[in-house]
């Protein structure tokens, strides 16, 4: 397909199709940043009732701000043509990593679920329900965080209904009994059952249900159990199978109330799960041990007592009920007493010490601020502070990565991005050179402490790896002869994404014009609809 414009967005690649719209890959030519386009299908263009509904998931994608939601980034209207830009999730979908491995371990399942409640908890709380959660709909960033998108058909229940009263809308496969009946009205709990089918299918690599017949499908979903994982899947923990089986109840009151009261089921699966292992290993450690010396006494013995042996039960006696009421109070003061500076500071590593990121939240909101709160000149107090510096650092940077084409709600967030396109472009010493002013400029701004300790990070390692040795002139002679290869060889629209980022870094460079005025020629030369000179 020939790549064309909308708006000043560049098209790319088509990465896929829904009942509305076409989603490409594609490039916002002012900056060069990289995002994905939804645009409103020519054939759907002509039905007032279809461009209604892709107004309205505008405006819901508005009103979501999550870290697994995807990022709406603006939208409007070139002549006839409806679409809106959204953040480029790199990973691929849930479903293409299903099809790949066939099923997901528990934990990992359990893991995603989470994510995904909490995506769900965010947009119950604005009035939107999704109504077709399905893994086609779960991104998968490269570092393993659930993004939910497509709300084409998801109901805002603080506005108008465009959907006729009784009318199904979903995908069969995981379409929640009430969606199918038509009442009672979908709520919250019916994105709970579809997500109940996603968690199946992780598990077991199959839906709940299946058949090749649509009604037979919904009959299913009606009327019928489903398999137990456990019967496909043997080493599942009996706890998971049971949320599973909640979140698939036929009537959504016997659901899980909401999304929070999930992510607290799941929680508890981990405990549990956690609890046993624990117990198991304990007592493979040692064999507990009972005498046989009742069993074998000398019964002539017995005759010889003179006291009556007393037959109440040990539980009942007032030495064991004394012993238990003062376990009880020390266990009770014990729980009030706040964790001390080492047991703090263990549960702060061990969260820091997780390759994924989502982890470091907790660390960094509790335990590490409480920490060096309560220890300011604690043994741990330094070590403390490495660890909430790393970790608001790398939320900082992801928060401004994927801002995409909104303003920066910082000058240090604006002169970051700045840098960060110029590192990622290849040009160290521009990159270089904004982080020496952010040092200079925001050291003594309190709010800008983040920043500074990124700009003074990264500093560091472009020293370090000699990046302060490269030449300018010669990184952008590289990038329009790699453009060009590009081009020669078919890839017009990543060589245009380099004139693109050429043009959008160094414009206002006076020494670098030249370089620029080449990038706009090719830029021109290879415009989408010209006609292209053979070589």
């Amino acid at each position: 397909m020939s790549k064309r414009m909308i708006g000043p967005f560049e098209l790319g690649e088509r990465l896929g199709a829904g009942g509305m719209g076409i989603v490409y890959r594609a490039v916002y030519t002012k900056t060069g940043v990289p995002c994905a386009i939804k645009v409103l299908s020519p054939e759907a263009s002509d039905s007032p009732q279809v461009q209604q509904r892709f107004e309205r998931e505008i405006a819901i994608l508005k009103k979501l701000q999550h870290p697994h939601i995807v990022r709406y980034y603006g939208g409007g209207k070139v002549g006839s043509q409806r679409f809106y830009a959204m953040e480029l999730v790199q990973g691929g979908s849930l479903e293409s990593l299903l099809k790949e491995r066939g099923r997901l371990p528990w934990e990992q399942s359990l893991a995603y679920t989470r994510q995904i409640a909490e995506a769900l908890e965010h947009a119950h709380a604005a009035g939107i329900i999704h109504r077709d959660l399905k893994p086609a709909n779960l991104l998968i960033d490269p570092e393993g965080k659930i993004k939910l998108t497509d709300f084409g058909i998801a109901r805002d229940t603080t506005a108008t209904a465009l959907t006729a009263a009784g009318k199904t809308v979903g995908t069969y496969a995981y379409m929640a009994p009430e969606q199918i009946r038509g009442k009672p009205p979908v709520d919250r709990r019916t994105d709970l059952y579809s997500l109940g089918c996603v968690l199946f299918e992780m598990l077991t690599g199959e839906t709940p249900f299946d058949s090749d017949n649509a009604g037979e499908l919904l009959v299913m979903h009606l009327q019928e159990e489903p398999t137990r994982p456990t019967s496909l899947v043997h080493d599942i923990p009996i706890w998971v199978e049971d949320l599973v089986f909640r979140l698939l109840e036929k009537e959504p009151e016997e659901r899980y109330y909401d999304a929070l009261a999930l992510q607290v089921a799941i929680d508890e699966v981990f405990a549990k799960v956690s609890q046993q292992a624990s117990i198991v290993g304990a007592t493979m450690g040692g064999a507990s041990t009972k005498t046989a010396a009742a069993g074998e006494a000398n019964p002539l013995a017995r005759k010889k007592r003179k006291k009556k042996k007393d037959k109440t039960p040990f539980y009942e006696r007032a030495w064991f009920l004394g012993v238990c009421l003062l376990l009880l109070i020390g266990g009770v003061v014990w729980a009030l007493q706040p964790p001390g500076e080492d047991a703090l500071m263990a549960k702060a590593e061990a969260l820091m010490a997780q390759e994924d990121p989502t982890h470091w939240v907790d660390a960094k909101n509790e335990y590490l601020p409480e920490l060096l709160r309560r220890f300011p000149d604690g043994r741990h107090a330094a070590r403390a502070q490495e660890l909430l510096d790393k970790a608001e650092m790398h939320f900082a940077v992801e928060q401004a990565r994927n801002r995409g084409i909104r303003p920066p709600k910082s000058e240090g967030e604006k002169l970051f991005l700045e840098a960060d396109k110029f590192e990622r472009f290849g040009d160290r010493i521009s990159a270089l050179e904004i982080y020496d002013g952010m040092i200079r400029l925001l050291d003594k701004e309190p709010k800008e402490r983040v920043y500074v300790l990124i700009a003074k990070r990264e500093k560091a390692k472009i020293i370090s790896e000699g990046g302060d040795k490269l030449d300018r002139q010669k990184i952008l002679e590289d990038s329009l002869f790699r453009a060009e290869e590009l081009r020669l060889k078919g890839n017009v629209f990543e060589a245009r994404n380099t004139w693109n980022s050429i043009v959008a870094l160094y414009r206002d460079n006076q020494e670098l014009a030249p370089y620029v005025e080449r990038a706009i020629q090719r830029l021109e030369e290879t415009r989408p609809g010209k006609p292209q000179a053979t070589e």
